[in-house]
């Protein structure tokens, strides 16, 4: 018994060092991939390419991952359109669910839940799409729900020609790279709505100056009080049918003219 067992026990051992071998090289690869994906969300870009950029990085992380696609519909079950994608026939395939009306993209958007089939289930579930890409040559679907912001829902979809679908593995660096891509766009629009806050914050501030600039103007030159120099730049935006801050701004610019030192206000 026992010059059978060592030869088993070596075999064992040769084959449990081979799959360590290649799951950590895959861990290394899936870190690598989620490096490249911080530098993509680093790099400043616009919502638009950065979707498209991600769209890439995923196609080349994921080993069975021949297509990748992102789907974008409103909430509410909004109108669905492809964002971005690696491959023209993501578009055709995409196309095929929307007029379903059905399948692994749309079900997981809406239900906020991965979806990752192999064709023989797509043929179940939605029979509809099925029949419509059934010659596409796209044997298994994995579907990630992404949420872009308030208004917008969406997946991000990955179609791959082997028959033997996507890993378990595969479906946790996809819950990575959505989570991270989720994160960054959400800073993204925190961003912008500050940077918009600041500029009317900004403009608000030139036009109250121009309109105290202006008040005082007419303060020194007609000899009244603050309220009526507003007064009167008041009747004057109206009769003249210009913003108080426009006619503010002009009053200023006329003033300050330096070949007409006598210019006249109002």
């Amino acid at each position: 018994m026992s010059e059978f067992t060592t030869p088993r026990g070596d075999a064992t051992t040769s084959t449990n060092s081979a799959d360590t071998a290649s799951v950590l090289a895959r861990i290394s690869d899936y870190t690598q991939s989620l490096d490249n994906l911080k530098d993509i969300l680093l790099s400043g870009r616009d919502v638009d390419a950065l979707l498209q950029a991600v769209c890439i990085e995923i196609a080349k992380s994921v080993p069975d991952a021949d297509m990748v696609g992102i789907t974008v519909l409103r909430a509410g079950n909004g109108h669905p359109e492809t964002a971005a994608s690696t491959h023209a026939h993501v578009n055709d395939i995409d196309a095929d669910q929307y007029r379903a009306d059905e399948g692994p993209c749309l079900e997981a958007a809406r239900s906020r839940k991965m979806v990752r089939v192999r064709v023989s289930d797509v043929a179940l579930r939605w029979p509809r799409f099925a029949a419509a890409v059934a010659d596409i040559g796209v044997d298994s679907y994995l579907s990630a729900p992404l949420t872009l912001d308030g208004k917008h829902a969406g997946a991000m979809n990955l179609y791959s020609r082997n028959s033997n679908g996507f890993s378990d593995t595969d479906e946790v660096l996809v819950r990575l790279f959505v989570t991270a891509i989720e994160a960054a766009i959400n800073i993204s629009h925190r961003a912008q709505s500050a940077e918009d806050e600041v500029s009317g914050l900004v403009t608000a501030m030139k036009t109250r100056g121009d309109i105290e600039q202006a008040k005082g103007i007419l303060m020194a030159v007609r000899g009244i009080s603050a309220d009526d120099a507003f007064a009167l730049l008041s009747e004057q935006s109206q009769n003249r049918n210009v913003k108080v801050t426009d006619l503010a701004a002009s009053m200023i610019a006329t003033i300050t003219e330096k070949h007409e030192p006598d210019a006249p206000v109002l």
